[in-house]
């Protein structure tokens, strides 16, 4: 039978919990701001009954634990949507630096250097004469140079900075492994019990776990092979485990055979794994998306435009002559004297020769014609003699028809060079093998694309050298009118399109990724934001329930200190009697 003061007890336990409830109220409403902190609840419970002859007695109530409202699914469902908001917005970003390299306001950025370089050349083709056209045309060559070279160089950047993510990302990626498996070790140690208690170093590790998720398409699994241990975390990262358990393994970046960027391995013990290709979702899958396919086409892109103007436009001025005839020129391109000059893998050269032939206008000192001279060329021709019975030999051939007027060797340098002789000069009229243009004789630019595309410096020295016409004569201008011709010929993507239409298209397919990008970013944007607010009904703290439930607690409390006040006064009535 229950005695007074087991009665006193449970007054007492109930001023306990509820004390214990306020207090992890009041917990709740100073974390409504902290991030990661999801709400308590204290898991009240009736306390062992006392067990006599007249039946079963309460003995009032006990805390059994502090219960978070942590919803794991909930959880698992943010980090995921996370990783896929953290790729789109990288990618955004990205690209959002991207358009800002080619900037076509107001005329300015490539598409206007080009438009002006071509008018240069139209404006020559009406005055070929005139040396402020001739100069006009160097000013837009040099312009339209740079112009290729900043966003050849703009784009560079941007891929070296991202490559530089890349090993920042990684770092991150390790500091936050690391705590996380520090964070398992003391969870555990926390928990050696037969509850989950450890509430604050869970929200810790669960704030650190979505951050973890925005870097990287991270596996997270919770599990044990043993029903009477607790379940312990992994984290894998393309198929390598990160964390298992407190032990966790680390990733490092390297450059592997001489690469100029960073690969990312997986370490475990003296072993490294090669996983950049598995990274697929979060910023450092967006970061490596971009460095390694879309970067590189952007700049192939760019560079096409460059080679193809280089190409274009110097197989046209090779085989066109200027005011003044050369003594001497040499090429601006190496080649191997010994292979044959139709494969481009063989010499070193950019443009194949093929099978036609280059004339030479050959003057005298006073500047009157002697002749003009063909020199034929065979598609399988190599430049130096290999044997007596070798009739290939290009060099051979011109020495043999030029002989006593001009020479044809290679330099120093290994550069085709053609000097006169005996006090003549001369001037090249016509190439339909490319010869010239290959070599680099006579060419209007120098460089092979974007990145090193500049104006001949014998031009730059003297502009009259600009092979306007196909004659001396200063009134030809039927060369600078194929040249501004270019503009309109479709000389890009197999001869499908023309230098604008391909830049324009190209232009095109960024904004239109950009645009598709950010529609996909703004879907999963409102996808997480809608997790997240469920989220937050599930776990966070509500001020208006702790306002509610912290009324309910204190009346709850007043009601078992009356209680205890009521026993208290029948102690003292049973105590009267005694005396």
């Amino acid at each position: 039978m229950p005695t007074i003061f087991d009665a006193l007890n449970i007054g007492v336990s109930g001023l306990y919990v509820n004390k214990a409830a306020i207090n992890v109220t009041g917990n709740n409403v100073a974390n409504v701001n902290t991030p990661g902190y999801s709400r308590e609840r204290v898991d009240i419970l009736p306390s062992m009954p006392m067990i006599s002859y007249a039946g079963v007695f309460g003995s009032g109530a006990e805390v059994s634990q502090v219960i978070s409202m942590r919803n794991t699914l909930i959880d698992k469902r943010v980090r995921v949507a996370n990783q896929d908001m953290s790729y789109y917005d990288k990618l955004n970003n990205a690209l959002d630096e991207v358009q800002s390299v080619f900037n076509e306001e107001n005329g300015v950025g490539l598409k206007g250097a080009m438009e002006q370089f071509f008018n240069a050349w139209h404006a020559l083709s009406l005055n070929p004469d005139l040396q402020t056209a001739r100069q006009q045309v160097i000013e837009k060559g040099l312009t339209l140079s740079k112009a290729l070279h900043d966003s050849y160089s703009a784009l560079n950047q941007i891929r070296n900075g991202l490559d530089n993510e890349v090993a920042y990302t990684v770092n991150e990626i390790n500091s936050l492994t690391k705590r996380i498996a520090q964070l398992n070790y003391e969870i555990k140690k926390a928990e050696l019990g037969d509850k989950d208690h450890a509430n604050t170093l869970r929200d810790e590790r669960s704030v650190l776990l979505q951050k973890l998720s925005s870097y990287a398409d991270v596996t997270i699994l919770e599990g044990s092979y043993d029903k009477n241990t607790k379940p312990e975390m992994t984290i894998l990262l393309g198929g390598m485990p990160l964390v298992s358990g407190k032990d966790y393994n680390t990733l490092t970046v390297g450059k592997l055979n001489g690469s100029e960027y960073n690969r990312v391995y997986f370490v475990n013990g003296g072993q490294k794994v090669d996983i950049t290709d598995r990274i697929k979702n979060g910023q450092l899958g967006a970061t490596l998306y971009l460095r390694d396919k879309m970067l590189p086409e952007y700049i192939d892109k760019v560079n096409e435009i460059g080679s193809t103007l280089v190409q274009e436009i110097n197989k046209i001025h090779s085989a066109g002559a200027g005011l003044t005839p050369y003594s001497s020129v040499e090429g601006v391109y190496n080649v191997d004297p010994n292979a044959a000059l139709s494969v481009k893998a063989a010499t070193g050269l950019d443009i194949a020769v093929k099978t036609g032939s280059f004339k030479l206008k050959v003057v005298d000192q006073y500047g009157k014609e002697v002749g003009v001279f063909s020199i034929p060329v065979n598609s399988d021709d190599h430049l130096i003699k290999r044997d007596s019975n070798d009739t290939h030999s290009l060099i051979d051939r011109f020495n043999s028809i030029m002989q006593g007027y001009a020479q044809m060797s290679v330099s120093p340098a290994g550069n085709v060079q053609i000097t006169a002789e005996n006090g003549y000069k001369f001037a090249f009229t016509y190439d339909s093998s490319s010869f010239l243009a290959a070599v680099g004789i006579n060419t209007f630019f120098v460089g092979h694309n974007a990145k090193d595309i500049d104006v001949s410096r014998i031009l730059q020295d003297d502009p009259s050298k600009i092979a306007a016409g196909k004659t001396l004569n200063p009134g030809d201008s039927s060369n600078a009118q194929q040249v501004a011709q270019v503009q309109l010929d479709k000389v890009m993507d197999n001869n499908t399109q023309t230098i604008d239409e391909y830049y324009n298209a190209f232009l095109g397919s960024i904004g239109s990724t950009k645009q598709r990008f950010d529609e996909i970013y703004k879907a999963k944007q409102a996808v997480y934001q809608q997790l997240k607010t469920t989220q937050q009904s599930l776990e966070g703290v509500s001020l208006d329930e702790e306002a509610a439930n912290l009324i309910k607690f204190q009346r709850a409390y007043q009601a078992n200190a009356k209680f205890v006040s009521v026993v208290d006064q029948m102690t003292l009535t049973l105590i009267n009697m005694v005396q």
